[in-house]
């Protein structure tokens, strides 16, 4: 699974990059599943809903796209089950790392804080208004970042930051959700696709919104450094647009500490383009995530 490269502006700091690919939760072990109720994806149908209302104007993203059809091969066991995935319980914590860099990339700065707190999903189920035989999960999260960093009063070139933001995956085929990378002037995106599985389509809408709010903003100057705290809360808001009897949403969130990758390896992996929906990668170490199951009402 690809970690994305998402940015804003921040008020203490010129420029901020932040990596994306993660998720609320909290230590603790289990089978991956939380509240979803099925072993295999089925069109039995969940209880009704009540017919409910976005929090926000889905017509009216920064971005959207079309993802390709995507198939799912014939599911023996979930891959939730098959894993000893790591549960959410409550907040978790996850990295991020500052740089002050020169006019040849050179780090300036020194960190003092590099823990990030990703708050535990708040979520919302309802039927859609206007699509039969469809539900919306709402699921809103923040992101809490205490920047606390020391830099040269002159030759900083610009600032940057990079963390982990949240991600998410099917409990039973172990497939990533299409998603776009975030961007000072990308702050939301929707993606939207069939679903094929066992010869049927369905269709799968995403929307992310996100918003950014200075909670304590600082900066004093000792002799020729520069002393700056910020901490930065990004609240974001998804919206998954599925039939009425799917309940496999994961998030996903990357805990592991990357603070030591260069500036240029993180800048590399920005990306415009559509992520497409794939396999979670072979290449991961399945322990740097925890995972939260999101599923509709008991």
């Amino acid at each position: 699974m690809k970690k994305k490269i998402a940015s804003i502006l921040s008020a203490a700091v010129l420029i901020m990059a932040l990596a994306s690919c993660t998720v609320p939760g909290g230590n603790g072990t289990g089978n991956g599943k939380g509240n979803i109720k099925n072993n295999n994806p089925s069109e039995t149908t969940m209880p009704k809903l009540l017919p409910g209302k976005p929090s926000h104007d889905l017509s009216k993203v920064d971005v959207f796209k079309r993802f390709d059809d995507y198939t799912i091969a014939n599911i023996d066991k979930p891959w939730g089950s098959t894993h000893k995935l790591k549960m959410a319980k409550g907040n978790v914590d996850n990295f991020f790392i500052y740089f002050a860099l020169d006019r040849n990339n050179n780090m300036l700065n020194e960190n003092m804080n590099n823990m990030a707190t990703v708050t535990s999903p708040r979520v919302k189920v309802y039927a859609c208004e206007d699509k039969p035989g469809y539900i919306t999960y709402e699921v809103n999260y923040d992101q809490i970042i205490p920047l606390f960093a020391r830099q040269p009063v002159s030759g900083v070139s610009r600032s940057l930051f990079f963390y982990h933001n949240v991600s998410y995956v099917d409990f039973y085929s172990g497939s990533t959700f299409p998603t776009i990378d975030l961007t000072p002037e990308i702050n939301s995106f929707g993606v939207s696709g069939n679903i094929i599985y066992k010869g049927k389509k369905y269709e799968m809408s995403y929307y992310e919104f996100r918003s950014q709010e200075s909670l304590d903003v600082s900066s004093r100057t000792e002799g020729s450094s520069r002393i700056i705290k910020e901490t930065i809360k990004l609240k974001s808001t998804a919206y998954f647009i599925v039939p009425e009897w799917y309940d496999g949403i994961l998030m996903c969130v990357f805990v592991a500490n990357d603070t030591k990758r260069p500036v240029a390896e993180i800048l590399a992996e920005s990306s415009l383009d559509l992520d497409q929906p794939g396999p979670f990668g072979d290449d991961e170490n399945i322990d740097d995530y925890v995972f939260f199951g999101i599923s509709g009402p008991d």
